[in-house]
């Protein structure tokens, strides 16, 4: 067996990777993709657990298969192929809930250059839509969650991921169940909840372990926003008090000034999901468009169909194609410049 690490230049990470000792996979949908001759890949990884139990997820030739990793700890994921010869291999950010470092891999041939990337680059800020929470449970579509503990999460087939096999385009989804804007609000770590205010620039983003910050070399040229319908929670009507709605507004428009200043040219894209919600959430999204100069400061306001009404629950993965086929016409209305470096 030959050992590779996952951070040379054969292997592709997409999404926010943390390379300080290996190939650590934090926000869902995160991955490592290789192209390798053989038959059997090794892949030896490392958990930090601080939710449900956890499975990595794994995309060999087009089959996606399932290695549960349980809590924190090392462990192996043996992949074996159908035959030998050459193939395509994707490791993915599954779901929520743990931090999955792959630390080297193991193969019984050879690693082969990588195809070219996808030329169109976008990045996604939401939250478990997003993410892909509760996604793979279709028997559910259009109705409540069940009862469950991570088993349906699958941020592979959450609209960010499908877009990108769509357009195509590379994304970065940088999204996280339960999570709003400020802090002490929302779900996402109770009871004292985190927002994208303490997220947005992180890599390693959970308060259960040691954090890191981002070094935003990836740029892209769409910028997705779709969080606000987790900022309701404690406060459902805080949207209806003239005063708290305007600090809101300016909170999210300062995290998108904040990202764009790292990608000048991105559009912004506004942009809540059909997980039924009050539609204040949207005419609130409509006025940050507004304030950030609309069409001529390259900033949008998409409604999917079905916004805030589709479902009580998470969306399934018809749900989610839906959405992700909304939005990929939606993009292609924008003008061409935009994909341009």
């Amino acid at each position: 067996m030959n050992t590779y690490s996952p951070t040379g230049c054969r292997f592709r990470l997409c999404g926010r990777v943390d390379t300080a000792d290996g190939a650590c996979l934090t926000w869902p949908g995160t991955s490592v993709f290789f192209r390798f001759k053989g038959k059997l890949a090794r892949v030896n990884w490392r958990n930090e657990n601080f939710g449900a139990p956890s499975i990595l997820g794994v995309v060999v030739d087009g089959e996606e298969r399932q290695y549960p990793v349980g809590g924190s700890g090392d462990g192996i994921a043996e992949i074996e192929c159908k035959e030998d010869g050459e193939h395509d291999l994707l490791i993915y950010k599954r779901m929520e809930g743990h931090f999955i470092t792959i630390k080297s891999v193991e193969l019984d041939g050879e690693l082969l250059p990588l195809p070219n990337a996808p030329k169109k680059r976008i990045e996604v800020y939401g939250d478990s839509v997003s993410a892909g929470s509760v996604v793979d449970c279709e028997e559910y579509a259009g109705k409540s969650d069940p009862e469950h503990n991570g088993q349906w999460d699958n941020a592979y087939h959450a609209y960010p991921q499908i877009l990108a096999r769509e357009l195509p385009a590379e994304v970065y989804d940088t999204s996280q169940g339960g999570i709003s804007i400020f802090d002490g609000t929302g779900w996402f770590e109770m009871p004292n909840t985190r927002g994208m205010e303490s997220c947005w620039d992180k890599c390693r983003y959970s308060s259960y372990v040691p954090k890191s910050d981002w070094d935003f070399h990836f740029v892209p040229h769409v910028i997705i926003f779709a969080i606000g319908q987790n900022d309701s929670n404690p406060d459902p009507n805080v949207l209806y008090d003239p005063e708290k709605k305007e600090a809101w507004i300016k909170k999210y428009l300062e995290i998108i000034n904040s990202v764009r200043a790292r990608a000048p040219k991105a559009a912004a894209v506004m942009a809540l999901t059909v997980l039924n919600h009050d539609p204040v959430w949207d005419e609130a999204m409509e006025e940050i468009k507004d304030r950030l100069g609309g069409e001529s400061g390259r900033a949008y306001h998409f409604m999917y169909t079905r916004v805030g009404k589709a479902t009580p629950g998470h969306p399934r993965y018809s749900e989610q194609k839906e959405m992700a086929g909304e939005m990929r016409e939606f993009l292609g209305t924008l003008p061409a410049e935009i994909w341009e470096d």
